[in-house]
């Protein structure tokens, strides 16, 4: 028995398939989804999320947060980033960090609070991507 399982971003559907099991960083921690699982709406972590299909091996991506949700034997999972390791830049992603680290040192002051927390966040993001990346490329 398998799950539909379903991953959409902005730009695109990810993964649009029938699953065996979940794995993925849930905001409270670790969460796997079965079929027959209960229905549930959760928050999602930056981190990595892993899928089995019958048949295959298992599916490794990076999820950039986002909200999950199950109902019967439907997966739902929206996110602004889902990416496979060899789809990620990592000059790009350390740019992006220095980029992000510099406007938070050089305007600290004028920025607003919320400013400040998106540009942190990023940051935390895209370390989360190279860590991701570097763990999956060895």
């Amino acid at each position: 028995m398998a799950l539909h399982f379903k991953i959409i971003t902005p730009l695109r559907t990810v993964v649009d398939t029938e699953a065996l099991s979940i794995l993925l960083p849930a905001s409270e921690g670790q969460m796997e989804v079965l079929p027959g699982h209960t229905d549930i709406i959760t928050s999602v972590a930056n981190g990595e999320l892993v899928y089995r299909q019958a048949g295959q091996p298992e599916t490794s991506l990076f999820v950039g947060g986002g909200f999950l949700q199950v109902e019967s034997d439907y997966a739902l999972l929206v996110t602004d980033t889902a990416l496979a390791a060899d789809e990620m830049d990592p000059d790009s992603i350390t740019a992006a960090i220095e980029l992000a680290k510099k406007d938070l040192r050089n305007s600290e002051s004028v920025l607003s609070r919320e400013e400040q927390v998106r540009l942190e966040t990023l940051i935390s993001k895209q370390l989360a991507m190279l860590e991701y990346r570097s763990s999956r490329r060895r």
